[in-house]
């Protein structure tokens, strides 16, 4: 009788460990959410259409039982709704990325371009992606295509090589020639020629940080790049890379000496500013009531 007895309380114990998961999924154009319930756990993770996210669980009280149980579809689809109703709609291809408020009002960053372009669309997926294309076409920014005044280039591609042989990866000048041609956003040399093109002030920062790193009597182990304020690209989320996230810069053109844009539109204020060189497929301004939009145009040149 014992023997049966320690039998059976084996089998009990050993169909509590080995006991499948339970789950229910569901999703809707907010979002989707998954609920799992387990011997020792209830989870929930909800995820909206515009990354945004919440993951709960949950452990067995004191007496061991778990107060949560799995909900109905119903029941799921409502948490969706309530998790994620004033969710907005995120888009992203090669180009760039759109972020769209559930009234509409959006804004873009096309990778590689220091600007971020606002109005008011129609709040889809559809009409995210279709704003997307028209603001930053469907590849990145190069150097070589933001880079249009030769004067300037050469200026900043100056600084671009000091920081890369003292403080970065050392590049040989053929590597360097060939990286104009990635994404401006690949690495910290693509990004000091990019951003140092764009904007006066950035340029001015790269030329105190080279003038520093110049003087400097001894960098061989990097000392002088902290020290030097050497610019680093930060961290981000997309696709788990490096890519650049600069602070917005209002300035104009680099000492409005680049080439000028054929056609500048107005700036989201209102004020009439030039825009700095960068292949754009759209060729029209968009109005909306509430805000204007700014692009950029330009043309593909290298100059050594």
């Amino acid at each position: 009788m014992k023997n049966l007895l320690a039998i059976l309380a084996m089998l009990t114990v050993a169909t509590t460990l080995f006991a499948e998961d339970e789950s229910i999924s569901c999703k809707s154009d907010l979002g989707e959410c998954t609920f799992t319930l387990s011997a020792d756990s209830f989870s929930k993770d909800c995820t909206c259409r515009d990354g945004s996210g919440v993951g709960e669980s949950e452990l067995p009280s004191e007496g061991g039982t778990l107060e949560s149980t799995l909900p109905t579809e119903e029941e799921c689809k409502a948490e969706i709704e309530d998790f994620c109703g004033n969710a907005g709609i995120r888009c992203e291809n090669n180009a760039g990325e759109c972020e769209v408020e559930v009234d509409g009002n959006y804004d873009c960053r096309c990778f590689g371009l220091m600007e971020i372009t606002s109005g008011n669309i129609e709040a889809s997926e559809e009409a995210c992606n279709s704003k997307l294309v028209e603001l930053c076409g469907t590849e990145p920014a190069t150097a070589k295509t933001l880079c249009t005044d030769s004067e300037i280039f050469n200026e900043c591609l100056t600084y671009a090589k000091s920081f890369t042989n003292t403080c970065y990866e050392p590049m040989t000048d053929e590597e360097i020639e060939a990286a104009l041609d990635l994404p401006a956003e690949t690495s910290n040399t693509t990004a000091v020629l990019a951003f140092c093109c764009q904007s006066y002030e950035m340029k001015e920062e790269f030329k105190t940080s080279y003038e520093c790193v110049e003087a400097a009597e001894s960098c061989e182990n990097g000392e002088c790049c902290d020290t030097c304020d050497v610019f680093v690209f930060e961290e981000s989320e997309k696709d788990d890379d490096e890519v650049i996230s600069p602070a917005p810069d209002d300035s104009a053109d680099a000492g409005n000496t680049e080439v000028p844009a054929e056609d500048a539109t107005d700036n989201a204020d209102g004020s009439d500013a030039p825009t700095d060189g960068a292949d754009d497929p759209a060729t029209d301004a968009e109005s909306s009531a509430e805000k204007e939009e700014s692009k950029s145009d330009g043309c593909s040149m290298l100059f050594i």
